[in-house]
């Protein structure tokens, strides 16, 4: 979960700042539960100042998904180049669909410079080779942490910031996944190993659903 930098400013946003700027159009969120449960990933459309809509853009991972929920939101907004976390309550269009979602009674909690999707703490296998170079090596690598917009991983082997990589996870042997692509984006020295921070890229609503359920089955293999 996200750390906002001044908890007494975030408190004076939201309480003053209530209107949805147009520039959240487009914004990719993740849309959880209030126990912080991933329900699906969508694409921001402002309807009004105190109104969005979000068009999923995964497949839902919850049964429990209804009408009325309260829900949290995060994202990252390139525009002011932070992440923004709202709370508010799911209002369906229309009976026969559930794509699209109003949310309405907008809060909007707090903007945060660093981390905009939540992370769950992971501990699993996986493997990373540069994107588009099929006869590389997989190098194997350990994940500690992973989330709609990201993952984190430690491995032996020194990376470049800005590096373009595929990575693959040990899903067990009856479950496959396409790999995905992703940017490093931070890497720190620990010692024996470096860790890195790395940002999904190329995404559409194929790759979104994958990220999606690959994070829910790492978090059932724990």
């Amino acid at each position: 979960m996200a750390e906002f930098r001044n908890p007494s400013y975030v408190g004076h946003y939201a309480k003053e700042q209530s209107v949805i700027p147009n520039v959240y159009n487009g914004m990719r969120m993740e849309v959880l539960d209030r126990g912080n449960e991933l329900l699906f990933v969508g694409d921001v459309e402002v309807q009004d100042p105190h109104m969005i809509e979000i068009v999923r853009t995964s497949d839902l991972l919850s049964p429990t998904v209804v009408d009325g929920m309260s829900v949290s939101i995060r994202g990252f907004n390139a525009y002011e180049n932070c992440g923004v976390h709202m709370d508010g309550v799911l209002s369906k269009l229309a009976h026969d669909q559930d794509r699209a979602w109003l949310i309405k009674e907008l809060d909007v909690k707090g903007k945060d410079a660093g981390r905009s999707f939540s992370r769950r703490p992971i501990e699993a296998k996986a493997w990373v080779r540069p994107a588009g170079d099929g006869a590389a090596k997989w190098l194997e690598c350990r994940v500690v942490n992973a989330s709609a917009g990201g993952v984190c991983f430690r491995m032996t082997e020194p990376l470049e910031i800005a590096a373009k990589l595929s990575i693959r996870f040990y899903l067990g042997r009856d479950h496959e996944q396409p790999p995905l692509n992703i940017v490093v984006r931070r890497a720190s020295d620990r010692g024996s190993e470096y860790e890195y921070g790395c940002e999904f890229v190329d995404l559409s609503p194929e790759v979104d659903t994958v990220i999606t359920r690959t994070i829910i089955r790492l978090q059932i293999m724990q």
